[in-house]
């Protein structure tokens, strides 16, 4: 019997993403940053909201395109490349308009269906090892 750690089969559970739950995960991730933004702004609710989001559309990114790099790296990867890629949204959006709270709960649901769209797309080419 294979023996995994948590972290190998919380990254499996993402990359499976069954019923689109993790993508719903991190919408609702996003719905608390704004809410957090907008009304209290708080670290108790921040903080664990933007963590989840990181967490889960890095896994999503680190499997969709380093399919052959450990977990980890994939993880790495994937956390580098979602930064790049919410940042090269966010500064669209703030070319075109003024970014402010609802245009950066915006700019985190479009790299949001970014991510889970490659996810779901590279899936069947690549399996989480």
């Amino acid at each position: 019997m294979e023996n995994k750690s948590l972290f190998a089969n919380l990254a499996q559970l993402i990359t499976q993403d069954k019923k689109f739950s993790f993508t719903i995960l991190s919408y609702i991730s996003v719905l608390a940053i704004f809410i957090n933004l907008s009304l209290t702004p708080t670290p108790i609710i921040g903080t664990p909201a933007t963590i989840i989001y990181l967490l889960v559309n890095s896994t999503f990114l680190g499997n969709a395109l380093f399919q052959d790099e450990k977990l980890l790296i994939k993880l790495l990867l994937g956390n580098l490349l979602l930064i790049v890629i919410l940042t090269l949204t966010g500064l669209t959006i703030m070319i075109l308009y003024n970014l402010d709270t609802l245009r950066t709960a915006m700019v985190l649901s479009i790299v949001t269906l970014i991510t889970s769209t490659l996810n779901k797309r590279m899936k069947p080419r690549n399996a989480t090892k």
